[in-house]
């Protein structure tokens, strides 16, 4: 499995175009690594993960084309992670000579309740819409998808991670989300993860229920290993960092996570996950 990285950043990106703390001037005195966007994976340059405000402008930098989409999924509604705009340009209108074919869109209620009061139009975009909620499991281009309650945007509820299988490599995706409850831990008994994308969004302050910091993050790796769903062998991915979460350069943070036997995500990584390779 190839993991693509096309932003890593959280809602407001790094640097905050409104916003003077330390962590965003370093990243625009200094660049690189730094740049966060707002989160986007590409999975086997197949299977899009999120549809952000930052989609275009990541894959413009890093050279990326989308036109082999077969899948897209949405964990949830917020606009860092849903931007209706990105659909809407999916239209015929804004790609005369390029033919696409019908996709599916797998999301919870939410978002598609946003997407309709933005006039999207499925047929426009070539979308199949695939509702999806906490819990239901659902086929797609070759992968097992299943979904499990995030501990995040709790007004509507319906944020999700999704476990991802696509016959060789088992995935947790764990962006947006505060500690797991003891139901979705009943839920994970049983698995085994190649590889776990978790997130560090508020990696330097106090604990929170909708997001992660670092003493979380430990926790619920923690927790994971204690069932058996991290290993020596899991590949696991900080990423969905916020400038407000620590203060210092993707060095600094890089250096934190891999203390918790973490990398450390940034925009333009690209991951290859063969758990027949020896560590």
């Amino acid at each position: 499995m190839k993991l693509t990285f096309l932003g890593t950043g959280a809602a407001e990106g790094i640097p905050s175009p409104f916003c003077d703390c330390d962590t965003c001037e370093h990243a625009r005195a200094n660049a690189g690594r730094n740049i966060r966007r707002r989160q986007s994976v590409v999975i086997n340059d197949h299977l899009l993960i999120d549809l952000g405000p930052d989609l275009f402008a990541s894959c413009a930098q890093l050279g990326l084309s989308l036109c082999q989409i077969e899948t897209i999924l949405i964990t949830h509604s917020h606009l860092d992670h849903f931007d209706p705009s990105n659909l809407i340009m999916r239209a015929k209108a804004f790609r005369l000579s390029t033919e696409l074919p019908e996709i599916p869109v797998i999301a919870g209620p939410s978002v598609w309740m946003k997407w309709d009061e933005s006039g999207g139009s499925d047929q426009k975009a070539q979308i199949r819409r695939t509702p999806i909620l906490p819990g239901r499991s659902v086929e797609a281009s070759g992968y097992s998808i299943r979904s499990i309650e995030a501990s995040h945007n709790s007004r509507i509820g319906d944020a999700m991670n999704y476990i991802i299988d696509d016959g060789k490599v088992t995935l947790l995706y764990a962006s947006d989300s505060g500690m797991y409850s003891e139901t979705v831990w009943k839920e994970l008994d049983g698995y085994r993860f190649d590889a776990v994308v978790l997130e560090g969004t508020i990696w330097g302050r106090p604990s929170a229920r909708e997001h992660l910091n670092e003493e979380d993050f430990r926790k619920m790796l923690e927790r994971m290993r204690e069932i058996g769903a991290v290993t020596d062998q899991t590949m696991v991915i900080a990423t969905h960092f916020s400038h407000q979460g620590w203060a210092g350069p993707h060095e600094e943070i890089e250096a934190k996570a891999q203390r918790l036997g973490a990398l450390c995500a940034y925009d333009g990584l690209t991951l290859h996950i063969d758990p027949t390779e020896e560590s």
